[in-house]
């Protein structure tokens, strides 16, 4: 079964979005005010610099952005792919189709193309596995909860987040896609592979990495397809 994106489609990715951060908030103004028309938005993964329905800090941290993708949501199909700092999201979304990583790549039609969209944490090593799985656990978050007095421990996070440099150039960009092309032909027959996560903004025969919204200062549209 494969999900049709609209023409009209935006995708958004990696806006890491914090109080230094925040180009979010204004692309998702434009898209209520119509000032961007679409009729569909995918938001790819790492859309906050942290958020998860178990984590309450980040939670109250975030939450005009949550309300404001919410309350898009009544007015266009939003579709969000969970990223490495964004996951466990049904209740923050409860109207949104959520895909969680497991679900990865989703499977999407366009103009008879078969596209898969990931945000790009699979196929990863046995060591980041291992990783996500357990940060990604709901008992995890709730003892995080449990032992963050005074949330101390989510205001260092958040601070560190907020300074993190995660715009870099990758220098060997052919050889990577060409890896990650050869990933996804193991499983999938496909015709084109959209990612985000790296933060590249550039394309290598069928593999397109989506630029990041907080390096690269923009959104992709189905029309560069």
């Amino acid at each position: 079964m494969y999900l049709n994106i609209d023409e009209s489609a935006i995708f958004i990715a990696d806006s890491h979005y914090n109080l230094n951060k925040d180009k979010l908030k204004e692309i998702l103004f434009n898209i209520k005010l119509k000032k961007i028309d679409t009729k569909q938005l995918f938001l790819m993964g790492d859309i906050f610099d942290f958020l998860s329905d178990d984590i309450s800090y980040f939670q109250k941290q975030n939450k005009n952005i949550i309300d404001l993708i919410n309350d898009l949501s009544s007015q266009i199909e939003v579709i969000y792919l969970e990223g490495n700092h964004d996951f466990n999201l049904n209740l923050t979304f409860p109207n949104i189709l959520v895909i969680s990583r497991e679900y990865q790549p989703l499977l999407c039609k366009l103009n008879n193309q078969k596209i898969a969209l990931a945000h790009g944490d699979i196929f990863m090593p046995k060591s980041y596995e291992f990783f996500t799985n357990f940060i990604r656990s709901q008992a995890t978050g709730k003892i995080l909860n449990l032992l963050d007095i005074n949330n101390f421990i989510f205001k260092k996070l958040d601070l560190w987040l907020l300074n993190k440099n995660i715009c870099e150039d990758m220098k060997d960009f052919n050889n990577f896609a060409q890896n990650r092309i050869n990933l996804y032909q193991k499983k999938y027959d496909i015709d084109i592979i959209i990612e985000a996560h790296y933060h590249q903004d550039k394309r290598y025969k069928n593999y397109i990495n989506l630029p990041s919204l907080f390096c690269n200062k923009k959104y992709f549209s189905a029309k560069e397809i």
